[in-house]
């Protein structure tokens, strides 16, 4: 196990999490001890301190050692990042948090329990692979949709090496990057057909309102309100709402970004039929560096999973076989059985899947 050093690190009480050790003694407005240092954070003292309108607190933060870089290993099945439970009760979780309305921060320490629940899966995990088998959509597309986001940003902030603070905020931000969408009449929503120019405009201004909506509120991070507005934005200027570029959009907003068009492209709606794995992740590598951050599309090659096992496919050099087992290093380039024997493309740097059959 990578050793631990452990330092104080002063985090808004909107981040507080269960379990962080308080790292100093938390004064009230009459100069009173509220909480000792020591306390770990429960539900219960989370909700005193925001009776007591505690905007912050300083708390134990333990920062591992850079581990090795793990090794490669060829795999014939791939894990769920999420169990259908969990994902399930997320979405329940979100539905609330959507349909209340009301003031988003009443519904925090429940998000943060979805999101807990996810790292605590997936810490279990000896590999994180992003591989459509497991999450999936059902019915309701808003609330699917947004789960998946949050997952799969969470997934891709992880394998970007983000500290755990971060991941906790993506993981929020993700879910509730879309919740401008309230503001939109579901026969818009659910439109079984192309948009009207009048009414994709209508669409376009989820990520303001949604901003306009979340920045108000008091007890969420900025960070969050800036996934929902920014989510749109393009490294080449050419997004929405403000057409901002380059590092003038958040770095988590870049990691939403991409994890929203991959789900929405993967997804059956009411106007189109999804498109293939393979080709989401292939128009995601081709538009790195103009609709998406290079640094978070190469973490997305790293871990998303574009060919099923046992996928017939055509290579370039004009031999046709089947996936056979997935490289855990490189999941895009996969063993191939062929009729001449078997093709690890991870050794192969000439060849490639050109197509699936």
């Amino acid at each position: 196990m990578c050793p631990e050093v452990t330092d104080i690190k002063r985090v808004l009480l909107s981040d507080a999490t269960e379990n962080m050790i308080l790292a100093q003694d938390v004064i009230d407005l009459s100069n009173r001890t509220l909480i000792a240092a020591g306390t770990t954070l429960r539900r219960e003292i989370l909700a005193l301190l925001y009776k007591h309108q505690i905007d912050w607190v300083m708390v134990e933060h333990k920062s591992p050692q850079p581990a090795s870089k793990p090794k490669n290993r060829e795999i014939a099945t791939v894990q769920n990042l999420i169990s259908t439970t969990t994902r399930r009760n997320m979405i329940f979780t979100l539905q609330n948090a959507f349909r209340l309305r009301g003031s988003i921060a009443a519904h925090l320490p429940y998000l943060r329990e979805s999101i807990d629940e996810v790292i605590r899966e997936l810490s279990t995990h000896e590999h994180m692979l992003i591989c459509l088998t497991d999450i999936r959509k059902h019915s309701d597309y808003l609330y699917g949709h947004c789960v998946d986001v949050g997952v799969f940003a969470i997934v891709i902030g992880m394998a970007m090496g983000l500290p755990k603070d971060d991941i906790y905020i993506l993981g929020i931000g993700g879910l509730l990057h879309d919740y401008g969408k309230t503001t939109i009449s579901n026969a818009i929503l659910e439109k079984d057909g192309p948009l009207s120019p009048e009414e994709f405009e209508i669409v376009k201004n989820h990520a303001a309102a949604g901003y306009n909506i979340l920045r108000t509120e008091t007890k969420v991070d900025s960070r969050i309100a800036l996934m929902a507005l920014q989510h749109h934005e393009r490294p080449d200027g050419r997004g929405y709402p403000w057409g901002i570029k380059g590092n003038e959009i958040h770095p988590l907003a870049r990691i939403v970004a991409v994890a929203d068009v991959y789900d929405a492209l993967t997804t059956d709606r009411v106007y189109r039929p999804a498109v293939a794995v393979y080709e989401a992740t292939r128009i995601i590598y081709a538009c790195s560096g103009t609709q998406f951050d290079p640094k978070v599309v190469e973490a997305f090659r790293k871990i998303t999973v574009p060919f099923y096992i046992g996928s017939a496919v055509r290579l370039n050099n004009g031999v046709s076989g089947a996936v056979l087992r997935i490289n855990t290093s490189e999941p895009s380039r996969p063993i191939i059985w062929t009729r001449a024997g078997t093709l690890n493309l991870v050794k192969e740097p000439d060849i490639d899947i050109v197509a699936v059959i």
